[in-house]
């Protein structure tokens, strides 16, 4: 596999423009997570369309916090295309939650994701947030080793989870960290 250079960027500006640089990536995501959900768990939804619009919806809707001073939104941009994103909600003044973690296939396993993440975390820390936590499918091992190896911790589900969207919940892990706190492993 070839190395992918990639350079992370900030959005920021009207949610039209950041959703325009990230409705593709972000539409291969759930349509990811839809066929792991049916592949590692069986689960068919009753309509996908309208469960894919749903999460689609929820994520525009979050737009305007994610773009705003205490929120983010990343990508990784290669020379052609995004090949991963990142945003850091804000949910309220001390803590932030980790959303739409995705790197795209063909530029995996080259520390895009680690980069996004780290930045997000680095960010978090600047801003103030005493908590930063996130909920990710039970089929995302990758993920969950990174996250664990930047500290997070697993904890209980947290209320408003997207995973309720659908519910999904029983397929979810929870996990929390503070920000400016290293690893211990």
């Amino acid at each position: 596999m070839a190395h992918v250079v990639a350079r992370i960027a900030q959005l920021d500006g009207p949610p039209e423009d950041a959703q325009a640089i990230t409705e593709q990536i972000l539409q291969e995501y759930l349509m990811w997570c839809r066929e792991r959900f049916t592949a590692d768990h069986g689960v068919i939804f009753d309509d996908p369309d309208a469960a894919m619009a749903a999460h689609h919806r929820e994520f525009t809707r979050e737009l305007p916090h994610l773009l705003g001073r205490r929120g983010r939104l990343l990508v990784a941009q290669t020379d052609s295309q995004v090949v991963g994103v990142g945003a850091l909600k804000p949910v309220d003044a001390g803590v932030a939650e980790i959303k739409r973690m995705y790197v795209r296939p063909q530029a995996r396993g080259q520390g895009i994701g680690r980069a996004i993440l780290q930045r997000l975390l680095a960010d978090a820390h600047t801003i103030g947030y005493q908590l930063v936590r996130l909920e990710t499918a039970t089929f995302m091992h990758e993920a969950h080793a990174l996250y664990r190896s930047l500290g997070f911790k697993d904890r209980q589900a947290f209320d408003h989870t997207e995973g309720s969207l659908s519910g999904l919940d029983q397929f979810m892990l929870f996990m929390e960290m503070r920000p400016g706190q290293t690893a211990t492993v």
